[in-house]
Order: C-alpha cells, then sequence, then structure tokens
C-alpha cells in the first residue's frame, strides 16, 4: 500500500534498468558438504561479456508484481522460456528479488513491472537469473539507498552467485557456498572465450546431488591451496562437478571433443558452473571467431565473449 513518504506513482513510471551480465566458472573445486547442506567451494569467477537487459517499471495500484520477457537467446534454445516454470512463473529470481527488497524496506509499495531481454540461457551455468536478481537490487538500492551490508544479506539470501554479480570487481575468488569474494588481480588464460552449449539446461541440484558427497569437510586444507597451483595461478579448468554433470548429460562430452578437436586450439578449456556449458579461452579474437564459426556450424549455441568487465 502506498504511504505519505512513497506515493504509488503511475503505471509505467520506470525505476531503473540495468545490464545483467553472464560469468564463467575458470576454476571451481569442490571441498566438501557442510551440515547444512550446502557444498563448500573454491574457485575462480570471472563475468564476460554477455547479458541481460532488465529494467524496473511500476505497475500501477493493487495486483501483483508482473513479468515480462523477450528471449533473444538464440538457437537451439528457441521457445524455452515460456515453457520453463521456474522462469515464467512467480518463482522467477529476479521477482523473488523485488519481493525479497520490498520486506527488507517497504519499498515499493505498489508493484514492479519486471522486464527482462535474456541473451544468457537458462540452466547453462552462467549464472543468468543470479545476475537478473542481482540488477533488480542494483536498481532497487539505487531508488531508495539501504547500506551495502543489507543489500549484500539480501543477495545472499536470493542465491550463492547473487553477491558475486551484486559488485564483485569482474575476476574474483569465491569461496564458502560462493558468498567469500576476493579479488583475483593475476594472470590470465587469454582475452577471449568461446562458449559452447549443446542446446541443454541442467539442473544445479541434480548436479550437485550426483556427486553423492556426504557431510564433512576436507579437514585442515587451505581453501586457496585447493584451487591453486605452486606458481599461484589457479587450476585452470578444473571442475569437481564435470564427472557429475557429463553423467546426467552425455552429450557434454561431445561439446569438449568438439572443441578439442576445433582450429586452432584453445589456450585453456573447462565447464563453467554445473553445466551445460563449455568455455575455452583464446589469445586472440580472431582465433575464437575462427573456432566459434567450426562450432556454430555442428548445431550447438555458440558464443563469442570477452572476459572482464
Amino acid at each position: 500500500m502506498a504511504t505519505e513518504s512513497q506515493p504509488a506513482g503511475v503505471a509505467g513510471d520506470p525505476l531503473g534498468e540495468e545490464r545483467a551480465q553472464a560469468k564463467i566458472n575458470l576454476s571451481l573445486r569442490v571441498l566438501g558438504k557442510r551440515p547444512d547442506g550446502y557444498h563448500e567451494l573454491m574457485g575462480l569467477m570471472a563475468r564476460v561479456g554477455l547479458h541481460d537487459e532488465v529494467s524496473l517499471s511500476l505497475a500501477g495500484p493493487g495486483g501483483e508484481d508482473v513479468l515480462a520477457f523477450e528471449d533473444r537467446i538464440g538457437e537451439p534454445f528457441g521457445g524455452t522460456l515460456a515453457g520453463d516454470g521456474e522462469f515464467a512463473g512467480p518463482r522467477n529470481l529476479a521477482l523473488r528479488a523485488v519481493r525479497a527488497f520490498r520486506e527488507e524496506t517497504g519499498r515499493p509499495g505498489g508493484p514492479v513491472r519486471v522486464s527482462l531481454v535474456k541473451g544468457i540461457p537458462l540452466g547453462s551455468g552462467l549464472g543468468g537469473s543470479s545476475s537478473d536478481a542481482a540488477a533488480v537490487l542494483r536498481i532497487l538500492g539505487r531508488k531508495w539507498p539501504v547500506g551495502g551490508e543489507r543489500l549484500g544479506r539480501l543477495a545472499l539470501g536470493l542465491g550463492a552467485d547473487v553477491p558475486f554479480f551484486l559488485g564483485a570487481g569482474p575476476f574474483c575468488w569465491a569461496g564458502g557456498v560462493g558468498e567469500r569474494l576476493r579479488p583475483y588481480h593475476g594472470p590470465m588464460p587469454g582475452g577471449y572465450a568461446a562458449l559452447v552449449n549443446p542446446g541443454i539446461k541442467l539442473s544445479t541440484a541434480k548436479v550437485f546431488a550426483q556427486l553423492g558427497l556426504t557431510s564433512g569437510l576436507k579437514g585442515s586444507i587451505s581453501l586457496i591451496a585447493e584451487s591453486v597451483q605452486g606458481d599461484g595461478q589457479p587450476f585452470w579448468g578444473v571442475n569437481d562437478l564435470e564427472g557429475a554433470a557429463v553423467s546426467l548429460c552425455p552429450a557434454l562430452s561431445m561439446v569438449r571433443e568438439a572443441i578439442a578437436k576445433a582450429d586452432p586450439a584453445p589456450v585453456r578449456m573447462g565447464l563453467s558452473g554445473s553445466g551445460a556449458t563449455y568455455w575455452a579461452v583464446y589469445g586472440r579474437l580472431g582465433e575464437a571467431r575462427a573456432a566459434a564459426g567450426s562450432l556454430a556450424g555442428q548445431g550447438f549455441w555458440v558464443r563469442v565473449v570477452t572476459l572482464g568487465p
């Protein structure tokens, strides 16, 4: 309900807009399962030049928050958004971010229209939904300022990757369930990547369940030591979830093999998050584009992106 200090406004009044970048996991180690059921992780996350577009506006007095979306993901994902109940329904993470902010602050007083132009596939390990939610929090946090700590708590309550997208740097070590962030300023294997997906959505929960871990962490091993080599660089491309993801989606093996055969060969390659997107890093843009052209011709969803902001 509108209050004297926060008028209901007029339907269509804009609240703001943001780009929601995708990410890849350049390394991902699973250090064990915690008593709360979550998994202790450590790895290196990188933003990449692929994004959704998020805009918020007032939806007018009364009613519920509204989700509108446009699909620009491309084949072979065409038409999948509307049929995905988790995305298109009230459990959409961007809508949940609006509700979480409202419960925390009382703002906005009326329903909000969340408009998403989707370029990031669902269930791809690229963090699209988490990035959308973080973009919503940034928009609302500018309109009705709250402390960074409060906004960070809201982000973590929505999902483990949301704090990274909320305001962390382009390259970060991520520990805990993904919320303990530390900037990474070391060398990178290259500046460009081809993202390759067979057109399949993978459930993060199912991939973690496939690991079959029981409660317990790996003794007193340093989290950083589990993720870096002797020279202090990450184990590029090492992903402890890859075996579980491939067992659930055997088509991923074909993707890895296709990337390995692409000419020129990548500097590094690996699976992002819980899949189903592989990344292949190249030193030159022309190399990434040449590989992408070969891979796209095999029916995969392929995008060439920059690493970083």
